[in-house]
């Protein structure tokens, strides 16, 4: 039962690496967009986020808004690669391999019954 535990352990730590670099794509791909849109205000959101003591202050609505249409642009301009379980879109080709790679440890985690570690 112990090693049962330990490979159910073993994949769900794969699986969230997996899930993490594909989700780490995606980011960055819209960071690229938001900067193009509102470059002054990523800017300031960059060194807020570099910042431990937050020191800055940001209009967060407005870059709220700016991610949103830094979204709405990727819509309408990039193709959906893959939409994973939890219906996340993916749009770049590395995001969604790595995405359908964690989908398939999810899958394997199912199958092994490793719902205690979810």
């Amino acid at each position: 039962m112990a090693t049962e535990v330990e490979a159910c352990r073993n994949l769900l730590e794969q699986r969230n690496a997996l899930a993490e670099q594909a989700m780490k794509a995606e980011i960055a791909l819209v960071r690229t967009i938001r900067e193009r849109i509102c470059p002054v205000l990523s800017q300031q959101a960059d060194r807020a986020n570099a910042n431990d003591r937050n020191e800055l202050t940001i209009d967060y609505q407005a870059l709220l808004v700016c991610r949103h249409k830094a979204e709405e642009q990727l819509l309408r301009s990039q193709r959906v690669h893959y939409v994973n379980r939890q219906r996340f879109r993916f749009y770049t080709a590395a995001g969604a391999e790595l995405a359908r790679q964690a989908d398939g440890l999810d899958q394997e985690l199912r199958d092994r019954r490793c719902s205690q570690l979810r």
